[in-house]
């Protein structure tokens, strides 16, 4: 029998969630399962028997465990996701959504997708990301966005509520210069945002770049430079609306970046740092294929 190694965050999602319902769902599955709880001491540790891992949570906890992988040099087990989180980037990045009985019927042994991992490097700390790094807006909006007491309860309130406030953001926010070299070619300039992504989306489910594949070996750079101000107001409103817009977002594929932001804030993933004193440097590099997640099989069409 195939060992699993389940890790969950019964916070995350709804009581549909509970314990013994993944047990229940992994046993179905012929699985033999190692229980963790993320609120209790010990999950930490990756068990090297398992043949599985499975995540039971959002990508806070998905982006724990993968750092937990590789620190205890454990990458070769692959990952299953049952995205229990607000807003699930990864999983949907690899397109895992719906029913938690459905994505298990669907996991068939050998079906893996790679996912590549980026490394912030700055002044001698180093950062493993899965989803992106950026700066400007982006750590603007998550530092009020962790203001906010009500926390919204769906994906849908989530996005609606980072919009606004993005919005608020958008009209007012200084643009700062950025020394910038996507694989040594010079993209400096003035810009309100800058983003270095892995993932489709960060954030509650904000789409920056839909054509990003975290297993193609490069990353995705985003960015609004200051004299595109006026075309991101003007998409966030029509966005707020339900209306249909084009993104005004530039993209490009890269694979290393070096950067000197004359600012002081960063997010990585979720989380939001702040050097005491720009300028920020930082190097940004590729992980290829580090980590692998077993992806559930798509129907077939008739």
């Amino acid at each position: 029998m195939k060992l699993a190694m389940l890790i969950h965050n019964p916070g995350a999602g709804d009581q549909e969630h509970t314990k013994q319902k993944l047990l229940d769902l992994l046993k179905s599955q012929d699985y033999e399962c190692r229980y963790f709880s993320t609120k209790k001491e010990g999950w930490e540790t990756i068990d090297p028997d398992a043949d599985l891992i499975v995540i039971a949570g959002g990508d806070g906890t998905v982006g724990k465990v993968v750092r937990n992988l590789v620190k205890q040099d454990q990458t070769h087990i692959p990952l299953a996701l049952l995205p229990a989180g607000t807003a699930n980037n990864i999983a949907g990045t690899l397109g895992i959504s719906g029913e938690l009985e459905e994505i298990v019927e669907a996991w068939k042994p050998g079906l893996i997708k790679k996912f590549d991992l980026g490394l912030f490097k700055q002044e001698g700390d180093e950062q493993i990301f899965l989803e992106g790094v950026g700066f400007g807006l982006f750590p603007k909006l998550i530092k009020e966005m962790n203001k906010v007491d009500d926390v919204p309860e769906t994906a849908e309130e989530s996005l609606e509520l980072a919009l606004t406030t993005l919005l608020d953001i958008a009209q007012t926010a200084k643009s700062r210069y950025c020394k910038l070299e996507l694989d040594g070619n010079d993209h400096s300039g003035d810009y309100l945002l800058l983003e270095i992504m892995n993932a489709h989306s960060i954030g509650p489910n904000l789409k920056l770049a839909p054509q990003a594949d975290p297993g193609d070996g490069r990353f995705d750079a985003v960015w609004i430079r200051e004299d595109e101000r006026s075309k991101l107001i003007e998409y966030l409103r029509h966005r707020l609306n339900k209306e249909e817009a084009t993104p005004p977002f530039h993209s490009l594929a890269c694979k290393r970046v070096h950067l000197e932001w004359t600012g002081a804030q960063v997010h990585i993933d979720d989380a939001l740092e702040k050097k005491e004193k720009p300028p920020l440097t930082a190097v940004i590099e590729l992980l290829p294929e580090m980590v692998s997640f077993l992806i559930p099989a798509k129907p077939s069409v008739i």
